[in-house]
């Protein structure tokens, strides 16, 4: 039997797209011929900016999951400034141009590089050292971000010669917020080397998108690439009830999930829809914004005519995300816009497809999402500056509902993005690092 151990920083209770992936994952291996060990650090004394305990139920019974100690300066920042002025997701909750601010990112990105959750790898590392000696385990598979845990697997690789996966969710060096994190040349320089040592040491390395798989082949020359394997985001079939889906409506429902910060730029797509609204054209509709919404962006919105038209709900549990992704008739997607943006795969863009809605994608028209989108017939992707074709398809979209032809169809094709096949995937990676 095959034995391997998951080092994650994010496990349940903590919530989000990668605690999501993890889990999910984990959940279709534990049925095949191998031993599962997941090591964390103990939610008493994480910094989680979020947490979901409706995520709990999916992991297995057979599963051997280890906590240990961490010391996070992010916790003593929270009882000085309160724990709702933490940076989350995309830094979609504070703003980034105060001087206050900007002190604070300053001294997060040059005194703790690669990441301030770097202290939890002392603990991390002692514990991992201790279960690859007793149990036998074989393979050590690190998730990040943060990307201070694939130093973990770097050193438990040097120290006792075990197999090593890197598993790179999102862009190290590149991605979007970097430069609000206002990084000296030295901390740059270190964070890079980091960054081009997991590379280069680990065996092989996970990531979820072909755009990103280019990018991080453009850190080293010689890197191959066969070293990587593609397993985006993806969708549990499980979570997709037909029980959760509400029959009838009584107004056409635009729905968005998840953080968006001010890189991500919705100011087009919100003036075409005030747009309707003033001429008359959307006259019973309701946008719903869940999860957390840049205060600034709150704003604009109040101070429109959409106001009355919109519900601005704070982040609730995976399983009630799943109700509002399925209960619409249109799901909003915006790619943050900002360098490498056409690499960006966010994970509820595989939720938007298993839900069977429609989606408007307002991002890059030759990304990653837009070709899965088109792939899937699941909708339509926008530049910014495509105004008129927003408003086409909302109206086309509109129509479709006040004619009552409005119909839930998820394309084959998106079925590939399932949970239980890339676990799959994973599970032919496992057998062949050997």
């Amino acid at each position: 039997m095959q034995k391997i151990l998951i080092i994650t920083y994010y496990w349940p209770p903590s919530g989000g797209a990668g605690v999501q992936r993890w889990v999910k994952l984990v959940k279709y291996l534990s049925v095949q011929n191998i031993e599962i060990h997941v090591l964390t650090v103990d939610q008493q004394y994480a910094s989680y900016s979020m947490t979901d305990h409706s995520i709990i139920s999916d992991i297995p019974d057979n599963i051997h999951i280890h906590k240990t100690k961490s010391f996070e300066p992010i916790n003593i920042y929270g009882k000085i400034v309160g724990k709702n002025k933490i940076p989350i997701a995309g830094f979609s909750n504070v703003d980034n141009f105060s001087l206050k601010q900007k002190t604070v990112n300053f001294l997060r990105s040059n005194l703790f590089i690669p990441d301030p959750r770097k202290f939890w790898n002392y603990f991390a590392i002692k514990k991992a050292k201790e279960l690859i000696l007793k149990n036998g385990i074989e393979v050590v598979i690190t998730s990040s971000p943060p990307h201070s845990t694939q130093l973990i697997g770097r050193k438990l690789k040097k120290l006792l010669k075990v197999k090593w996966i890197a598993d790179l969710r999102d862009p190290w060096t590149d991605i979007y917020y970097y430069p609000l994190l206002y990084h000296s040349k030295l901390s740059k320089k270190i964070d890079r080397y980091y960054e081009k040592k997991t590379l280069e040491s680990s065996d092989a390395i996970i990531t979820v998108s072909e755009s990103l798989k280019e990018l991080f082949l453009q850190k080293l020359q010689d890197l191959p690439k066969d070293k990587f394997t593609i397993i985006p985001n993806g969708f549990d079939e499980a979570d997709f009830e037909p029980a959760k889906i509400i029959k009838d409506f009584d107004k056409f429902v635009i729905n968005y999930t998840g953080s968006m910060s001010l890189e991500y730029h919705p100011e087009s797509f919100l003036s075409v829809l005030n747009g309707l609204v003033e001429t008359g054209l959307f006259n019973d509709f309701q946008m719903n914004f869940i999860g957390n919404i840049h205060q600034n962006i709150k704003d604009s919105i109040i101070q429109s005519k959409l106001n009355e038209y919109t519900s601005f709900i704070p982040g609730v549990p995976h399983n009630e995300i799943i109700h509002y992704q399925l209960n619409c008739h249109v799901l909003l997607l915006i790619i943050p816009e900002t360098k490498h943006a056409e690499g960006i795969l966010t994970g509820k863009l595989f939720e938007y497809l298993a839900s069977g809605n429609k989606i408007i994608c307002i991002g890059p028209k030759h990304g990653d999402a837009a070709k899965i989108i088109s792939s899937c017939n699941a909708g339509c992707t926008l530049e910014r500056n495509e105004k008129g074709k927003m408003k086409e398809f909302l109206c086309s979209q509109y129509q479709i509902y006040k004619k009552n032809q409005w119909v839930r169809q998820v394309n084959p094709e998106v079925f590939k993005y399932s949970r239980k096949n890339q676990a799959d995937q994973l599970m032919k990676l496992l057998q062949n690092i050997h």
